[in-house]
């Protein structure tokens, strides 16, 4: 079990928060408005009622004791922006701010942010790759040039074993587990000889255009 701090309660703020505690995390949630604060009490460990612009609530809170801290402002990019540099000051191990645009998240890097998220953008080019790509049901960027991926096998697939395949040679692609969409489990590193079925999900790393030639 981990310790994260979530700082603003928004939309992304209140997400981020529901989901690290149905797993079981120990979950600190700050907002200055009362409503938000009493919402997320039933999925968090502490919810406070203060202004983390204010160094002194984030002192009082022993920083340093939190495994991540993620801040979700909202549109106030001044209020991320101080959080973050008090945050730094506070030797906090991991700072994630959501930022509103490029020059913010820059900002936000500079100033003692490790990571940057823009939810927005990042939804919004997962939503057109599966409008684009429907067998391409979700992937995680790993930098540049590779991604992990899950992947419907094409019709050709179906029946094949994966030693037949040649997924490596023929795509240059990593095969890492396949999960069956109806039972719901997933075979971590599958043998060889393992039959691809219809019901079947690839999940896969290489790269993006070595995964999409699977598709072709």
């Amino acid at each position: 079990m981990k310790h994260f701090l979530v700082i603003g309660l928004g939309n992304f703020g209140t997400g981020v928060v529901k989901t690290l505690f149905s797993e079981g995390h120990n979950l600190t949630a700050i907002d200055k408005t009362r409503s938000k604060v009493q919402a997320i009490q039933s999925f968090s460990n502490q919810a406070l009622l203060a202004d983390a612009t204010d160094i002194e609530v984030l002192t009082q809170l022993d920083i340093e004791s939190f495994d991540a801290t993620v801040v979700s402002t909202g549109v106030d990019q001044h209020a991320s922006i101080l959080i973050t540099l008090h945050l730094k000051e506070l030797k906090c191990r991991e700072i994630i701010v959501k930022a509103e645009d490029p020059d913010h998240g820059r900002i936000l890097l500079a100033v003692g942010a490790d990571r940057v998220v823009f939810p927005e953008e990042e939804m919004a080019k997962k939503l057109a790759r599966s409008l684009s790509r429907p067998n391409l049901l979700d992937f995680i960027p790993l930098g540049e040039d590779y991604t992990v991926a899950e992947i419907a096998p094409p019709m050709h697939f179906h029946g094949k074993t994966i030693a037949s395949l040649k997924l490596r040679q023929k795509y240059h692609v990593e095969l890492i587990a396949i999960k069956d969409v109806l039972q719901s489990n997933f075979k971590f590193v599958p043998p060889p000889e393992t039959v691809f079925k219809d019901t079947d999900i690839m999940v896969v790393i290489g790269k993006f255009e070595d995964i999409e030639r699977i598709r072709e």
